[in-house]
């Protein structure tokens, strides 16, 4: 973070200081990795008490303390109402230090690939800080802007929710310079009721754009009109169905379903050939270039950029093994609009298509109907066999109808597929985290590492 001080701190949450006056750069939550001269903040959850590792926090170097409560450690300490809240407010304090320009993004689905995207794009630009993993809750949306110090340039935060008002709250702690819905679709239908109230949720994220900013808009998802009426700032909008400011087209899909297609904005455009399978990364990428233009980049930056993107693990990873077939890694999470994705990915392939699913958690009382839809989805997409492990996705191998099986466990599915890992065949791992499907695709992998091991040794 900028340097600060906890004496500025004080007057800034009007809080108690105890001690001397500390300056910092760093604040931790977690002793594990903390260094020296880091403030350990000292958070509460359902299951820990952060103030218990207050006094570790102090041995391994802590500068200073935020406690809700005087600690009897003679350490400098920063005593507030409550460090859940103090972490948000610092936070937004350290934001309106930053001259970097902040990009929030929030979607049902995808929102972390269009994150990795815009980063990869903006970092060949500039100094940028970017949500690490999936950490996009109320707690890691603060701790990477206090990553932040007025050398950067650029920062792409991700914002996730699981009911109305987490966005509302983590986006007007980041107050960003331009705000994106990636999409909206039926995950953690749990927790908010309704697909409307999913849409509601999302577009919280555009409350708390800078009077300058810029919102970003999917023009083909129909909830793209509901947001317009509400946002008083500028508007970009993308899409492929919808005529809109930044467009893809002539979009092609090779045999190993890599997307190229032309970028359009304005009067311009240039070709992009993106690094990752799949034709609905073509609408993660269309995000991806809207949020950057919106900030100023040119279309051959951005081009640049979406051409060097890495994959993000458990994100239709594609892993090619000895014997020829193709396993699809897809394991990170999963709703019904993103297991059609890539039930649509695996249909583009010849050879044989094996779909391999696990549950999609957080759907309530749709649950049935979404595993049911996803089963039908399968067998009128061309998919040849269906594997299934889950009390809910039985629902989808019973409308799917055809080839393959329902298993009761991940060690039965597991040695069946083992069977099938032939030439010409691809087969697509995928399921909520809940159904922890990577474990599926490690399998796989050590099968084949024991089968080379064997044959080394036969050969010796």
């Amino acid at each position: 973070m900028v340097r600060t001080s906890l004496s500025q701190l004080s007057e800034f949450l009007h809080a108690r200081r105890h001690g001397n006056d500390v300056e910092f750069t760093q604040i931790s939550k977690d002793t594990r990795s903390m260094q020296k001269g880091h403030i350990y903040i000292a958070l509460r959850g359902k299951n820990f008490d952060g103030h218990s590792f207050a006094a570790d926090a102090v041995d391994k170097g802590a500068a200073g303390l935020i406690v809700d409560k005087f600690m009897n450690i003679e350490v400098p300490q920063l005593v507030v109402d409550d460090c859940f809240t103090a972490l948000g407010q610092i936070a937004h304090y350290n934001r309106e230090r930053l001259t970097a320009k902040l990009i929030a993004v929030t979607g049902s689905s995808g929102k972390t690939t269009v994150k990795e995207m815009i980063a990869t794009i903006l970092q060949l630009q500039g100094k940028t800080s970017a949500t690490k993993g999936n950490l996009n809750n109320e707690i890691g949306a603060p701790l990477t802007l206090l990553e932040m110090d007025e050398s950067y340039q650029y920062g792409v935060i991700e914002l996730g929710a699981s009911r109305l008002g987490d966005i509302a709250y983590t986006s007007a702690i980041v107050e960003p310079d331009v705000a994106l819905v990636n999409n909206v679709a039926g995950a953690h239908l749990e927790g908010f009721g309704s697909l409307e109230n999913i849409a509601k949720a999302k577009g919280e994220i555009y409350e708390s754009l800078n009077n300058d900013g810029v919102a970003v808009i999917n023009n083909d998802d129909v909830f793209a009109t509901i947001w317009k009426q509400d946002i008083h700032q500028s508007i970009l909008t993308y899409g492929i169905d919808e005529q809109s400011d930044v467009m893809a087209t002539k979009i092609v899909i090779d045999d190993n379903q890599i997307a190229e297609f032309d970028l359009t904005y304005k009067d311009d455009s240039v070709k992009v050939k993106l690094p990752l399978i799949g034709a609905h990364q073509v609408k993660n990428a269309l995000a991806a270039a809207a949020c950057c233009l919106a900030i100023g980049l040119s279309l051959e930056q951005i081009a640049d950029g979406l051409q060097q993107v890495k994959v993000v693990a458990g994100r239709t990873n594609m892993i090619k093994l000895n014997s020829g077939c193709r396993v699809i890694d897809d394991t990170y999470n999963a709703n019904l609009a993103s297991m059609k994705a890539a039930i649509s990915l695996l249909s583009g392939y010849k050879g044989k298509k094996i779909l391999v699913i696990g549950d999609m958690a957080e759907l309530g009382r749709f649950s049935r109907q979404h595993h049911t839809e996803l089963g039908s989805f399968a067998a009128e997409n061309g998919i040849d066999q269906l594997m299934s492990c889950g009390e809910e996705s039985k629902y989808a191998f019973e409308a799917f109808g055809g080839e393959g099986c329902h298993f009761e466990n991940q060690q039965d599915l597991i040695e069946a597929l083992n069977n099938e890992t032939k030439l010409d065949t691809t087969i697509l791992v995928k399921g909520s985290r809940s159904a922890r499907m990577e474990n599926i695709v490690a399998s796989l992998l050590e099968q084949e590492q024991q089968e080379m091991k064997a044959s080394q040794l036969r050969g010796n």
